[in-house]
């Protein structure tokens, strides 16, 4: 990831060239219901193997090093929320089974999602992931 870190410098440069960075700030996204009544219960968290969450490691270890050896500069960082709507849990836990690699929505998280979506008539599923973009200075 260094490697392709210093590459993405050379290919922003000449000055003033920038590099972004945009990948999720947690490697854990919630599954989440907004109640009609405007309140948000946390049904629960994805569940990230051990693989994801190296790579993810990997990557913020690759981003200090190009940071430290001063091939890129961090000019600015903002988080956001990216929100996904499925219309059922079972339709989320398809998408993530088949979209995300090393992730699952897990029974428990399911079983408590389907049951605040029922209780609720006017309840909204989402899954909630938080994103991270840098912008990066040659």
């Amino acid at each position: 990831m260094v490697d392709a870190l210093r590459r993405a410098a050379r290919w922003a440069n000449p000055a003033p060239g920038c590099v972004i960075d945009l990948r999720p700030a947690d490697v854990v996204a919630l599954v989440e219901v907004g109640m009609s009544d405007g309140t948000v219960v946390v049904a629960g968290g994805l569940v990230v193997d051990t693989e994801r969450r190296d790579r993810h490691a990997a990557a913020d270890a690759a981003l200090r090093a190009v940071l430290a050896a001063r091939v890129l500069s961090l000019v600015d960082e903002e988080e956001f929320s990216f929100f996904r709507y499925p219309d059922s849990i079972g339709e989320l836990r398809d998408y993530i089974a088949t979209s995300w690699q090393h992730t699952r929505v897990d029974e428990a998280t399911c079983r408590r999602a389907g049951e605040l979506q029922r209780a609720d008539v006017g309840a909204r599923l989402w899954l909630r992931e938080q994103v991270a973009i840098r912008r990066l200075a040659t």
